[in-house]
């Protein structure tokens, strides 16, 4: 758990973009590609305002385009409306 709190709507995550990526099946991998501006990451976080049910721990799917206070600390905080996915 961060100590960052967010406030409202906003939710803090930490996003693990670019190095090596191992699948499941052992394959090994570089992970650069965020020309989508879609990524994947883990919640620290949530406001108490966000609506949907996300919680600590769990992964979200969003636009990183839409991100802000990119990298503060190692997190980066999401708007709850940038959320197109959650993952347990």
């Amino acid at each position: 758990m961060s100590s960052l709190k967010p406030i409202r709507k906003w939710i803090v995550v930490t996003t693990d973009i670019g190095g090596q990526k191992t699948t499941e099946a052992g394959i090994i991998y570089e992970d650069k590609d965020v020309s989508s501006g879609h990524v994947w990451s883990i919640v620290a976080s949530v406001g108490p305002d966000v609506k949907e049910d996300i919680k600590d721990g769990d992964k979200i799917y969003w636009d990183i385009k839409t991100a802000k206070g990119n990298h503060h600390g190692g997190y980066d905080i999401v708007h709850e409306d940038a959320v197109l996915a959650v993952d347990r």
